[in-house]
C-alpha cells in the first residue's frame, strides 16, 4: 500500500529516499528531489523563478551538471569519486583533467584538521560563482597519507541558466497572517543540515489540514538563502508572511537552541523560549544568529521587515559532513523538535485576553462552581494524582487530572504538574486581573506555570460564565 500512496510514507521513509538525492542549489538533483516531495504533499506548491530573475546582486545560481568528478593515484588507483560520494567535490568545480603533482594537488584538497576522519562539505563556491576553480574534499587523515607522484584528476562539469523552484504548503486559516516554517532543502548526501528540518515543518503543517485555525501557516523548502531570498521578494507579501522561524538540526541528540529573531521580543519568541522553560533537558536562548545561521537573513531585514527565529539542535558534530547521514537522524528528537512547534500553534491559537463577567468575587469552593484546585504539591503517580485524605478533592481536581491525562508528550505533562504548586497565585491572579489587558500568555508568564494548564483553567472560567475570552493575533504587539 505505501508504494501506491508515496504521501502516506512515515517522515522516516521519505527521508531515507530524499537524503541520498545530489541535492545542490538549482541541479537536477534537486528538480528532482521537488518532485519526490510534491508526491509526498499532493497540495505543495512549485514556486518557479525566472533564470534570469535578479535581486541586486542576487542572481539565479547556474545549474552545475556534474559528470565526472574523479581522482586517481600514482599507481592508477581511484581515490574520490563523486558519484560514491558527491562531497567529494568542490561545489562548482569546473572541469579540469589532466596530471598533476601532488605539491599542487594540496592546494586544490579542502580537509578539516579539527575532524580528522571526516570528508567535510566545500559549500562556499556556490555563492562565488565568479571563481573558476576546482579541487576535492578528503579526510584530513588520508590527505596527510598521499605519496608522492603525479595524480590524475577526471572532472567534467557543465553550467548552464535554468530557472528555480521552491516549495511551498500551506494550511488557512480564518485570517491570511502567516507564519512560515522555513528551512533549506539542498546539501547533498546531508540530513540534519537542511532537509529534516524541511520535512519536520511539512509534516506540521500536513498535520493541520482537519483543524480550524485563527491565522494561517505555511512551510517552505528551498535552496538555502537564495532560495528565499527571491521567496520573500516575489512572495512574501502576496503569502502575508508576517513571521517566520527557521527549522534545522531537529534528528540531532542535542538540547534545543532558540535564536531570536533580530527584534529580539516578539510573540512568537516569547512563546518559544516559554516553551523551552519547562522541558527537562536544558536549552540555550540566544541573540539573532548568534551560533549558526542561514535563510533568517532572507526574511529578517529592514526591506522585508518579517521577524525570523531559529529553532534548532547544537552542537552537531557531524555539521558539514559526509556522517550526516539517516542513521544520525533520532526519531525521538525529531518528534520532540515537532512537539514544541505543535505546542506553539496551541498557544498562538488559544492566546487570549480575559474579561470578568461576574460581579461578585467568586467563591471558587462553592458546589455550584468547583473551580477551587487545592494548594498543594501534586505528584503523579501510575499516570493519576493520590490525593491526601485530609483533602476534599473536589470536581475540578477530578476535570484537571484529566486535562493532565490528556496531554500526550511527557515533559509538559510533568511541567504542568510540577508547576501547580503555583495554583493558588493562578487563582488569585484571574480575579485580580480580568479587566481585558491582560492575556492568557501574561498570566502563565506571571505564575510561572505552562500555556496549556493556564488555559485550560480559564477555560473552565469561561464554562461557567465568570469570564470572557478575545483571542488576539500574535502579529499585533
Amino acid at each position: 500500500m505505501e508504494k501506491n500512496n508515496k504521501n502516506k510514507l512515515s517522515w522516516y521513509k521519505k527521508l531515507k529516499i530524499l537524503i541520498p538525492m545530489h541535492r545542490y542549489l538549482n541541479n537536477s538533483g534537486i528538480h528532482d528531489a521537488f518532485k519526490v516531495l510534491k508526491k509526498y504533499y499532493p497540495k505543495l506548491e512549485l514556486l518557479k523563478f525566472n533564470k534570469s530573475d535578479k535581486c541586486g546582486l542576487w542572481t539565479i545560481p547556474l545549474s552545475w551538471e556534474v559528470l565526472r568528478g574523479r581522482l586517481f593515484d600514482p599507481k592508477g588507483r581511484k581515490i574520490a569519486d563523486y558519484f560514491k560520494n558527491p562531497l567529494v567535490l568542490h561545489s562548482n568545480s569546473v572541469s579540469f583533467n589532466g596530471k598533476i603533482k601532488k605539491n599542487k594537488l594540496m592546494s586544490h584538497i579542502f580537509s578539516d584538521k579539527r575532524r580528522p576522519n571526516l570528508t567535510p562539505f566545500h559549500y562556499r563556491n556556490q555563492f562565488r560563482e565568479h571563481i573558476k576553480d576546482w579541487g576535492f574534499c578528503m579526510p584530513y587523515n588520508k590527505s596527510k597519507k598521499l605519496p608522492s607522484g603525479d595524480y590524475r584528476v577526471q572532472i567534467e562539469t557543465r553550467f548552464k541558466k535554468r530557472d528555480m523552484n521552491c516549495a511551498y504548503i500551506s494550511h488557512n486559516g480564518e485570517i491570511s497572517d502567516t507564519l512560515l516554517l522555513t528551512s533549506h532543502f539542498d546539501h547533498p548526501f546531508q540530513a540534519n543540515d537542511g532537509i529534516v528540518g524541511s520535512i519536520a515543518a511539512f509534516e506540521t503543517i500536513s498535520s493541520l489540514k482537519k483543524m480550524r485555525t485563527k491565522i494561517s501557516y505555511a512551510s517552505l523548502a528551498a535552496p538555502e538563502i537564495i532560495g528565499s531570498i527571491f521567496f520573500a521578494k516575489k512572495f512574501a507579501k502576496k503569502k502575508n508572511i508576517k513571521q517566520a522561524i527557521m527549522t534545522s538540526f531537529c534528528g540531532v541528540k542535542s538540547n534545543l537552541v532558540y535564536s531570536k529573531s533580530s527584534r529580539d521580543n516578539t510573540f512568537i519568541d516569547r512563546a518559544l523560549i516559554h516553551i523551552l522553560k519547562f522541558k527537562k533537558k536544558k536549552s540555550n536562548i540566544v541573540n539573532f544568529r548568534e551560533i549558526i545561521g542561514a535563510d533568517e537573513i532572507a526574511f529578517d531585514n529592514v526591506l522585508n521587515d518579517i521577524p525570523c527565529g531559529s529553532l534548532y539542535r547544537w552542537p552537531y558534530k557531524y555539521y558539514h559532513s559526509d556522517k550526516d547521514t539517516i542513521e544520525n537522524v533520532d526519531t525521538k528528537s525529531f518528534r520532540e523538535y515537532c512537539d514544541i512547534i505543535k505546542e506553539l500553534i496551541y498557544i498562538i491559537e488559544n492566546n487570549s485576553v480575559f474579561t470578568s463577567k461576574f460581579k461578585d468575587l467568586p467563591k471558587l469552593s462553592d458546589p455550584k462552581i468547583n473551580l477551587y484546585i487545592s494548594p498543594r504539591y501534586w505528584k503523579r503517580k501510575n499516570n493519576s494524582m493520590p490525593i491526601d485524605k485530609s483533602y476534599y478533592q473536589s470536581k475540578s481536581d477530578m476535570q484537571f487530572e484529566k486535562v493532565l491525562n490528556f496531554i500526550g508528550n511527557d515533559d509538559l505533562r510533568d511541567a504542568c504538574v510540577q508547576s501547580s504548586e503555583n495554583i493558588q497565585i493562578l487563582q488569585s491572579m484571574i480575579p485580580a486581573k480580568a479587566n481585558g489587558k491582560m492575556s492568557c500568555f501574561d498570566l502563565a508568564e506571571k505564575c510561572k506555570m505552562p500555556f496549556i494548564f493556564v488555559n485550560e483553567y480559564l477555560n473552565m472560567w469561561e464554562a461557567k460564565k465568570l469570564i470572557k475570552k478575545k483571542w488576539i493575533s500574535p502579529f499585533i504587539n
